[in-house]
């Protein structure tokens, strides 16, 4: 938060140690500190940005992100705020940020949901069991049955139901 101090602290993963360390904000050199201990006094907007530290012959931290918030105006205890830069801390987010992910998370789920519902529906009114279409093949009784000559030719029809 603005006005307060943020303190930084650089060291060895195993054993942990107080070693000289270099510290960068946006990837240019701040300071060098001799015991791996830095702390930025009464912090502004300013102030905010992507922080690492390198430990001679040991090698370099991941970055962290430091965001200053504003002081409110009801504010009545300071809240002292304390980084390790071997954890990376994203900035909060903005309101663009959850419009987009809101606008994101709708283009994925709507095809989804789209094609479900349209599957139900399909589903729902599908043939049953019952209506099924049946063909059935009738043919005419011989020319005998009839008692018709042999003149006439066997007649098949079919029907479609």
């Amino acid at each position: 938060m603005e006005g307060h101090d943020v303190s930084l602290h650089c060291q060895t993963k195993s054993p942990p140690s107080k070693l000289p360390a270099d510290f960068y904000k946006d990837g240019s050199l701040i300071r060098s500190e001799p015991t791996g201990h830095m702390t930025i006094h009464h912090v502004t907007k300013s102030d905010e940005g992507l922080y690492k530290c390198h430990i001679s012959s040991h090698g370099e931290s991941p970055p962290s992100w430091i965001y200053i918030t504003e002081i409110p105006t009801t504010t009545t205890q300071p809240i002292s705020a304390d980084t390790n830069l071997y954890t990376q801390t994203p900035p909060a987010p903005t309101s663009f940020h959850l419009v987009f992910r809101l606008v994101l998370h709708l283009v994925v789920f709507c095809p989804y949901l789209i094609s479900t519902v349209l599957m139900v529906s399909l589903y729902r009114h599908r043939p049953t069991g019952n209506e099924l279409p049946v063909s059935m093949v009738m043919t005419s009784p011989t020319q005998s049955e009839w008692g018709l000559d042999d003149d006439y030719d066997d007649v098949t029809t079919e029907h479609h139901f």
